[in-house]
C-alpha cells in the first residue's frame, strides 16, 4: 500500500532511517547483500553504508567486482564496515558453507522487528509459463530459453517468499511461534527497469536481436544506485514494514504493495517449489529443511 503522507515515494537519501541511531543501537543492524558488489546490489550497499549500518556483508563471486565495489563505496561511508565473502551460488556446497559462516554472525537476530529477508524478483515473473510445475529436477534442467528461464526464476522467488510467509504466520513446525508477531519480515520486490549487466547478458543470449533491443531500451532504464534499488531498500529498512505488517508481499517501485500474477499466488505451485527445494538440498548437500 502507498503511505498516506509520502504516497508511493521512497527516497533512499532521506527516507532510510539512521541505521546506527540510538533507537536501533540494541539491534546493531547487520545487512547481508548477495550480489552486493555490482548493479542493484551495489546500490543497496551504498545506501546502507550512507545511513550508518553497523556492518554490511557483501556476498558475490568475482574478486574484481569486490575491489571495484570497495572503491565505489568510499564516498558513501566508512568502508571498514564492509566485509566481502566470496561465493558462487551455483555451487550448493559452497553456498551451504557460506550460510554456516553467516550463522556465526552474532549481530544477526531473526527475532527482531528489523530482521528482513528480501528477494529481488521482477515483473517479468508475469510471463506466461504454463509448463511450469516445479515437480522434478528434470523439469528444472530442461532448456526453456533464456527469457523464460529468467521469468521462471523470478516467479520462483515470489512463490518461495509466499511459502515461507505461510510457515511463519501459521507457526509451522520448525518455525518459532514468536516469529509471527516479531518478524522476520519476508518480502519480494520488483526494481523496475534498471541499467545493469543483465542487458549485456541479453546480448550474449540473443546476439544481434538482443543488441538492437538493448540499444533501444537502455536510455529509459534507471540508474541502479539512484533509483533501481528503492523498492528493496524500502523493504529492508523502513519502519513501516513492521508497522503495516508487510509479510509475504510483493512490492514495486518505490514502495507500492501490489498483487503478483495469479500463477505467483498459486499455493499448490508454491508448495511444489518448497518440496522440490527440500529434496534437492537433502540429496545434494544433506541439508534438512522444515516441511
Amino acid at each position: 500500500m502507498a503511505h498516506l503522507i509520502t504516497g508511493n515515494k521512497f527516497e533512499p537519501n532521506k527516507d532510510i532511517p539512521d541505521l546506527g541511531g540510538k533507537a536501533r543501537l540494541k539491534m546493531l543492524d547487520v545487512f547481508i547483500v548477495t550480489g552486493g558488489t555490482s548493479g542493484i546490489g551495489l546500490g543497496i550497499s551504498a545506501h546502507l553504508l550512507q545511513h550508518s549500518a553497523a556492518k554490511i556483508i557483501l556476498v558475490s563471486q568475482k574478486e574484481e567486482h569486490a575491489a571495484e565495489a570497495q572503491e565505489a563505496l568510499e564516498k558513501f561511508g566508512d568502508i571498514n564496515k564492509l566485509e566481502w565473502i566470496q561465493c558462487d551460488f551455483k555451487d550448493l556446497k559452497w553456498t551451504v558453507q557460506v550460510a554456516e559462516k553467516l550463522k556465526e554472525e552474532k549481530q544477526i537476530d531473526a527475532k527482531t522487528p528489523h530482521s528482513r529477508l528480501i528477494h529481488q524478483s521482477s515483473d517479468l515473473h508475469r510471463a506466461p509459463l504454463s509448463s511450469v510445475t516445479f515437480t522434478s529436477i528434470s523439469e528444472i534442467n530442461t532448456d526453456i530459453g533464456p527469457m523464460n528461464l529468467y521469468s521462471r526464476t523470478k516467479l520462483a522467488q515470489i512463490l518461495f517468499i509466499r511459502a515461507l510467509a505461510r510457515r511463519i504466520t501459521s507457526n509451522a513446525p520448525g518455525f518459532q511461534a514468536s516469529l509471527k508477531a516479531e518478524g522476520p519480515w519476508v518480502i519480494a520486490t520488483h526494481p523496475g527497469g534498471v541499467s545493469t549487466d543483465q542487458q549485456d547478458q541479453a546480448v550474449d543470449a540473443y546476439g544481434t536481436k538482443g543488441k538492437i533491443g538493448v540499444k533501444a531500451v537502455r536510455p529509459f532504464l534507471k540508474d541502479p544506485i539512484d533509483e533501481g534499488c528503492r523498492s528493496a531498500l524500502f523493504a529492508a529498512t523502513s519502519e513501516d514494514v513492521a508497522k503495516e505488517r508487510l509479510q509475504g508481499v510483493y512490492i514495486v517501485p518505490d514502495r507500492k504493495v501490489t498483487e503478483p500474477s495469479k500463477q505467483a499466488q498459486g499455493e499448490e505451485l508454491g508448495e511444489n517449489l518448497w518440496k522440490l527445494c527440500r529434496e534437492i538440498l537433502k540429496e545434494k548437500v544433506e541439508v534438512e529443511v522444515p516441511e
